[in-house]
This record gives C-alpha cells, sequence and structure tokens, in this order.
C-alpha cells in the first residue's frame, strides 16, 4: 500500500464519503445524515503533551444516561461508527457505579456499530494499574475496529509507549506521532509545558527547558522504527504540530526523511494545512459529541487560536440531547462565519468536497477502501 492509499485509508480526507450517497445527498435534499461520531469521553489523562490542542481540563466525563441517548437518537438515521478519543484518554474513562471503557464499548458494539479508539494508552498512575491497558478486557479489545496509538509516551519520563495485545484479525493497529518542539515552563498550570513561541510568551516568554523537534529526531527515528518492527502495525501516522501552521510545510518535509528511514510502506506524513472552509458541513455526516456534553461540527474547532485550546461555546452545535433536532431541520453551515471563526480548520478540503455536493454536482461512485464508515 502505497502512502497516499494509507493516508486515504486511515485519516479522513474525504474520499469515503462517496461510499455514503445517502448521508452525502442529504445535505441538499433536506435530510443530512450522520455516519460516524467522535465520543470524547472524559477529559482525563495521565499526562499533558505541549503540543494537545485541548489545554484546559475541567474533570467532565460523559455519563452512560448522555451516550446511550445520544446514540440511540443517532442509530435510526443511520449511524454505523463511532470513535473513541477526546482530549483526555478514553481508556481511562470510569463512572462511580463501575460503568467504564469496557461498558461502553460492549454498548456501542451490541448496538451494532464499528468502534475506533484514539488514545496515547498511558496508565493515570496515581489509580494503579487499574486504570490503564490492563484494565481493559481481552473481549473489549477484539470488538474494536482498529485502535491508533499515540506515541507521546516518547516525550514523557516513561519514556514508553504502551501497546495492548491486539489481534490483528480483529482489530487494526495504528500509530502516530506529532512533530513539535517543547518548552518547559513550571509555572503554567495546565501542561508545565508548550509548543509554541506565542504561548510560551503568555508565560514571560522564558523556559526552565527547551527540547526541539531537530535535537530529538535521530532519537524519535530510532524509537519509532523499534516500535514498528516490535509490533508490526498496518500504519504510522506522522504529522506536524497544526499549533504552528508556519512550519508545517518544513516539518512535513522532516518527517518524511523520517519516514523513509523507517518503513515508508507502513509510514505516511499527514499534510493537513489550516484553512477556513467557506463552509462547514462536515459536522453533519462526521458530529463531535465532547466530554462537555455539547455537539461541536469538529474536532479541529480547537485549534483556532480564539478557541483558546479547548472546546468553547461559539463551536457549540447543539446539547447532546437536542442532536435529533438538528437533523429534523434543513442542512446550513454549521458555523455561520468560518473566515472569522475557523482559520484552524484542517478539514477545509471535506467540507470542499460536500460543498461541491451541496451546490449540485454530482455524487462520485464509492470505491473499495478499508474502513469505509469512518469518514
Amino acid at each position: 500500500m502505497h502512502t497516499v492509499e494509507l493516508a486515504e485509508t486511515f485519516t479522513s480526507r474525504g474520499n469515503k464519503f462517496w461510499n455514503h450517497p445517502e448521508a452525502v445527498d442529504g445535505l441538499r435534499n433536506g435530510k443530512p445524515r450522520p455516519v460516524v461520531s467522535h465520543l470524547m469521553l472524559t477529559d482525563t489523562c495521565q499526562h499533558s503533551c505541549a503540543f494537545c490542542s485541548v489545554q484546559t481540563r475541567e474533570g467532565n466525563s460523559l455519563t452512560p444516561e448522555i451516550i446511550e441517548g445520544y446514540i440511540e437518537t443517532l442509530l435510526p438515521l443511520g449511524l454505523k461508527a463511532v470513535i473513541l478519543s477526546g482530549g483526555g484518554n478514553p481508556i481511562l474513562y470510569k463512572q462511580k457505579d463501575g460503568y467504564d471503557f469496557n461498558s461502553v464499548v460492549d454498548y456501542l458494539h451490541g448496538v451494532g456499530l464499528e468502534i475506533g479508539v484514539i488514545t496515547n494508552g498511558m496508565p493515570l498512575t496515581q489509580y494503579g494499574a487499574r486504570r490503564s491497558w490492563k484494565a481493559v478486557k481481552p473481549e473489549t479489545l477484539d470488538k474494536l475496529t482498529w485502535v491508533r496509538i499515540s506515541m507521546s509516551g516518547l516525550d514523557h519520563k516513561e519514556n514508553e509507549v504502551y501497546v495492548p495485545d491486539v489481534d490483528p484479525s480483529k482489530t487494526t493497529l495504528g500509530f502516530s506521532y506529532v512533530a513539535h518542539d517543547i518548552y518547559e515552563v513550571p509555572n503554567e498550570p495546565n501542561h508545565g509545558k508548550v509548543s509554541t513561541p506565542e504561548d510560551l510568551k503568555q508565560w514571560g516568554g522564558k523556559a526552565e527547558a527547551i527540547r526541539t523537534f531537530e535535537d530529538r529526531l535521530p532519537y524519535l527515528t530510532s524509537q519509532i522504527k523499534q516500535i514498528v518492527e516490535k509490533h508490526n502495525p498496518r500504519y504510522v501516522r506522522l504529522l506536524p504540530n497544526c499549533l504552528e501552521p508556519e512550519k508545517i510545510k518544513f516539518r512535513c518535509e522532516q518527517l518524511q526523511e523520517m519516514a523513509d528511514m523507517i518503513d515508508a510502506s507502513v509510514v505516511f506524513v499527514q499534510y493537513k494545512p489550516p484553512h477556513a472552509p467557506p463552509r462547514c458541513w462536515l459536522g453533519y455526516l462526521h458530529p463531535v459529541l465532547n466530554s462537555d456534553g455539547y455537539v461541536y461540527p469538529c474536532d479541529s474547532c480547537v485549534l483556532n487560536k480564539a478557541a483558546n485550546h479547548k472546546f468553547a461555546v461559539p463551536w457549540r452545535v447543539c446539547k447532546w440531547d437536542k442532536i435529533g433536532d438538528l437533523y429534523a431541520a434543513p442542512a446550513h453551515s454549521l458555523i455561520k462565519d468560518p473566515a472569522k471563526l475557523c482559520p484552524g480548520c484542517v478539514f477545509t478540503r471535506s467540507n470542499l468536497l460536500l460543498q461541491e455536493i451541496v451546490d449540485g454536482k454530482e455524487i462520485p461512485a464509492g470505491s473499495e477502501v478499508e474502513h469505509p464508515n469512518f469518514v
């Protein structure tokens, strides 16, 4: 599989839209339909990464009632898949009554949905090993369509990437890594570190320590190569820090060199420079339910500077229990003024493809692709 095919298979580039003509056509005929939805189960996480776009965590988690009520509203409309993710670590999700990550997967699988998981896999050590991959049952892993593990553990004191025992005949295993600089800022309350000079200025412009991506490049190349050789993943995605758009092109060149040194048949670079779309449609096919209980049009809205590193009020589409009303009304741009609100959008290509359909273009024929429901 070539690099482009890897990117089109394991990232959201818009090519999978055409496998769902009923959902795409719904944007122009008054009957919008969902295909997949993100569920940001919790904002709890063991670490805060320098590049993390969700900087401020407030201890939010979705309750079982919210999860099930939201899903049961979308299922009759055609929902086919979910992605468990978030500004936190979804495998750490746990409610007081024992309802946990395993429970969520059991429920979603039981109603016939495909399930993808994005996680750094890091254990929440203050709660012991019970809150890590060790708490995820083998039968739970077998119910997942795919797992993508962020290799951010390489940036922390653990210097390790935690990988579950995935059965490749049932679950696709992938990895990702974000290229970024690290400025250690002890007085920054959320992360203790930031990744851009602009953020650094907010905390006096001085860092206790600086670890550049260039300095860490040889080490990271070696570590990621070892991970590929040990775990034999279907893919490894390398991408630049989207919070520094002026560096994206250069970073991608560096990352391509890294990919070539590791294994270009498995490792690919995702190039997605931010740019505001004229109108916002993606959230109809792929709504995002955040841990605060509100629905957002995508998970890149947090990349806008005005969002201040969090899912913020101006980008809210509706509360979770109003999601049915959204699909009952005629489709409209989910962001009234994307040029003003969404300069950080990394899904412009997808929105432009959908805009063409709204404007009357014939829907292209779908093609055979792995994981077609994860648009």
